[in-house]
């Protein structure tokens, strides 16, 4: 009896172990008893290093962790052969969960995809293991890509990995490359060097270098001959010499006699403002006077000039008075 207690004993014990044990991996790996919410995304490249419990991160902060990785053909089995050769077979669904009190009650996922919320893979160092991070990207490059069947949590798209990018550029390159016609390519270089060559010696290009050395050539023997150092010295020694010292002194006394001049223009305007009015006035005043005399002027000429008129028709008038009676009358 005793032994029986005993054994039922010890392996109480060791099994509350084991389950002390699965409950600590559990908790520390962030198992099932992590609450969460569940989503999924699909890549089309090798997920190597991504494993359950790998760490989900929104721009650099842990904000979940993988709780399930596998093929798409077998979560979301093809309804035919034909279509289980589709490149949308081919790929990896990866579910994982995130804390809502990491991202936030503001946060909606769905406006979040809607302006380029992506998944990507990256690697973790050098380690060889990898990890999901979510960060925006141009939903016009990577726009939403649908799915034949019905996912069944959100899906947040996914973009490929800088290495993935990388090595598909590469292989875009390699594809161009296999394609162009080298020995073409090759031929219209090799000619290209010969009119370089041609042209840097007999050509225009040759001419020009030429015309570009003489005029060097010609501006250094005009500086060498034109002796730009003593001229500069000449006109240091012309400004600052006694004659142009003078020179400045008369500006100023003639710069300061203008200004002299100029403060007694306004008095001088006016005194010859007033001078006008007088003339003005006297000339008004002189006219009022000449005005009658013009006028007997005028009457006397008249009177002269009628007293000419008889003068001329009768000449003894001025001796013998009245001009004699016609003969008719005698």
């Amino acid at each position: 009896m005793n032994s029986n207690t005993t054994g039922f004993r010890v392996g109480a014990v060791v099994i509350a172990g084991v389950v002390a044990i699965l409950a600590i991996l559990f908790f520390l790996s962030g198992g099932i008893f992590r609450q969460g919410v569940l989503y999924e995304t699909y890549f089309r490249e090798s997920v190597q290093g991504l494993d359950v419990g790998t760490t989900v991160k929104f721009r650099g902060v842990t904000v979940g962790q993988v709780t399930d990785v596998g093929l798409v053909t077998a979560e979301y089995p093809p309804p035919n052969t034909q279509a289980a050769r589709d490149k949308v077979y081919r790929q990896v669904v990866v579910r994982f969960r995130m804390s809502p009190r990491k991202l936030g009650k503001a946060f909606n996922i769905k406006n979040a995809i809607t302006q380029g919320l992506r998944a990507q893979l990256q690697p973790q160092g050098i380690t060889g293991l990898s990890y999901i991070d979510l960060s925006f990207a141009d939903p016009q490059t990577y726009p939403v890509q649908p799915v034949p069947w019905t996912p069944d949590t959100t899906v947040i798209p996914s973009i490929p990995s800088t290495f993935n990018q990388v090595q598909d550029a590469l292989e875009n390159v390699l594809s161009s490359l296999s394609q162009a016609d080298i020995g073409k390519m090759a031929t219209q270089i090799s000619s290209l060097i010969s009119t370089l060559h041609q042209e840097m010696t007999t050509g225009y290009a040759h001419q020009a270098l030429a015309s570009a050395s003489d005029l060097l050539n010609n501006l250094n023997k005009a500086v060498q001959q034109s002796d730009l150092p003593g001229t500069a010295a000449t006109i240091r020694t012309l400004a600052g010499g006694p004659e142009t010292l003078q020179i400045i002194a008369q500006l100023n006394q003639t710069t300061a006699q203008l200004a002299k001049i100029s403060s007694q223009l306004p008095a001088v305007v006016a005194a010859s403002q007033a001078t006008i009015n007088q003339a003005t006035e006297t000339t008004a005043d002189l006219q009022a006077q000449l005005l009658p005399i013009l006028r007997d002027m005028k009457t006397a000429t008249g009177n002269l000039r009628d007293l000419s008129a008889e003068l001329s028709a009768n000449p003894g008038q001025m001796i013998l008075g009245s001009p004699p009676p016609p003969e008719g009358n005698r």
